[in-house]
């Protein structure tokens, strides 16, 4: 699509990226859920979404804890301000770990380097998919909340949706994982028809004291639901890459890293167009936490320019103390 207004002047040849990661397609090992408990643990969750429509509206200190954790991140970390071209231009060939078959990389060309940093509302992102949802579930969003106070919670060994118990938590957690395994499409001509909506830029911050993170995390999500995207670690510089789905019947979405068989994150579809965003993280069926991802602006267009080639290594200078300019 030449001359097109705001493409990347530096257009991604996708031939050059090797796809490779295939580990992430196939079910973690610890996982031996059926459909029938999955089935089982949905419609008990159903049943409770009249108390989770509105949710934030009536839970202003919930909803304000959240912020308050991500503006410890905007507000102390000095770097929040400076991307350092993460996910642009040729930041890909230089990073090409952040891949896997199903990835928003093969729609790179079509649009703008800093279209893939935008945020959709709820109300674009719930009517972007090609599928028949049920109306009760998805007439309003859902504002997942993990934690002492929230509406998914742990006792005695059982998760609690909206103070209804769901499940065991060794099911909860494995039917996380299951949402969050994806088969991959048939041939790379078929992924590279999937259309690509952008749910943003994040830093991922592990607790209240985590205000400088050092994980930068891209999501998309297509037509079927499936979620894509890319986690950079900057102060090691490698990146990895993210999958997972929407469940058209909870808008609960879990997503895997990299090659990990353990760690599985899940959160809401509502949750990922707002600017923190609570995630409860699975280590496997032993053990959660309770992260956040704090959106991150979207950066001028000159960063992602070749003008801007300099501005991580001006980020780093500041850092060590030495005189760079941040210009």
């Amino acid at each position: 699509m030449p001359g097109r207004p705001g493409l990347n002047n530096r257009p991604i040849d996708i031939g050059k990226i090797n796809v490779g990661n295939t580990v992430i397609n196939n079910r973690p090992s610890w996982v031996n859920i059926d459909r029938n408990t999955v089935g089982r643990m949905n419609n008990r969750w159903q049943t409770q979404m009249g108390g989770l429509h509105g949710w934030a509206k009536t839970r202003p200190g919930r909803v304000g804890y959240w912020r308050g954790w991500g503006d410890g991140v905007r507000f102390r970390w000095k770097g929040y301000h400076y991307h350092g071209r993460w996910f642009t231009g040729n930041w890909w060939y230089r990073h090409p770990g952040g891949v896997c078959r199903w990835h928003y990389y093969h729609r790179f060309n079509y649009y703008p380097w800093n279209y893939w940093w935008s945020r959709p509302t709820f109300a674009v992102a719930a009517g972007w998919f090609a599928w028949s949802a049920p109306k009760t579930v998805w007439e309003q969003p859902i504002y997942y909340d993990y934690g002492s106070g929230g509406n998914v919670t742990y006792q005695d060994n059982r998760v609690y949706i909206n103070d209804e118990p769901v499940a065991t938590a060794d099911e909860f957690a494995q039917s996380a994982a299951a949402l969050a395994t994806v088969v991959p499409p048939e041939s790379e001509e078929k992924a590279e028809e999937a259309e690509w909506l952008p749910l943003g830029t994040f830093a991922l911050s592990t607790d209240e004291d985590d205000v400088e993170p050092s994980r930068i995390i891209q999501l998309a999500v297509d037509k079927s639901g499936i979620i894509s995207g890319t986690m950079y670690n900057r102060e090691t510089d490698k990146s990895q890459a993210i999958q997972g789905r929407v469940d058209k019947n909870t808008q609960r979405v879990a997503m895997r890293f990299g090659e990990d068989d353990e760690i599985i994150a899940e959160t809401g579809l509502y949750n990922l167009t707002e600017d923190d965003v609570p995630l409860l993280v699975h280590f496997g069926s032993e053990r959660t936490e309770n992260y956040i991802l704090v959106r991150l602006e979207q950066p001028d267009e000159a960063e992602g320019t070749d003008g801007a080639e300099d501005s991580e290594d001006a980020y780093d200078s500041e850092e060590d103390g030495s005189s760079g300019s941040q210009e």
